[in-house]
């Protein structure tokens, strides 16, 4: 690879090609809504995980954007596709942005409070769903800024007197 730095621009070229053009070319934006749906049990506020069948990556239901703002109706489909029925925050709980190789992610994550657990889900077919302590959540999502949205959660249902069952 031969890379040529241009002492006035300080930019970077491979070939006459600017790098960081060919970057912005390559490198695709993906936009993320998920919830975070809970439970109150006589043992504490349970969390819902979903996961594909073949694999054993547990995360919260989640679904992809458009470019337009994160609207009720993509919050309910995120719901919808766990089979959860209930009340979802208008408020996120927290974002974060993530990237790996050529793919930039940003997540949202907005709280649910679930009344009803549907025993026939949309994705039922496709997807295992598990509902769990925090504790337990916590072990089983490997992505750090999920894992936070637990302690979120956690924050937001103490001080929210509302969304308490």
């Amino acid at each position: 690879m031969f890379l040529i730095r241009n002492p006035k621009t300080r930019i970077y070229t491979f070939r006459g090609q600017n790098i960081l053009k060919a970057m912005a070319k390559t490198e695709t934006q993906l936009n993320e809504c998920c919830v975070v749906p809970y439970r109150i049990t006589a043992y504490g506020p349970q969390f819902c995980l979903v996961t594909p069948h073949a694999e054993n990556r547990w995360e919260f239901p989640k679904v992809k954007l458009g470019r337009n703002a994160v609207a009720e109706k993509e919050r309910a489909a995120a719901a919808a596709m766990a089979g959860l029925v209930g009340q979802i925050s208008s408020d996120q709980i927290g974002s974060f942005v993530a990237s790996r190789k050529n793919e930039t992610r940003s997540m949202i994550g907005f709280l649910m409070r679930v009344d009803e657990s549907l025993e026939a889900w949309p994705k039922q077919k496709s997807h295992r769903r598990l509902w769990c302590l925090a504790e337990e959540a916590r072990a089983r999502i490997r992505r750090k800024p999920l894992r936070r949205f637990i302690d979120l959660a956690l924050q937001n249902v103490r001080e929210t007197p509302g969304l308490r069952r």
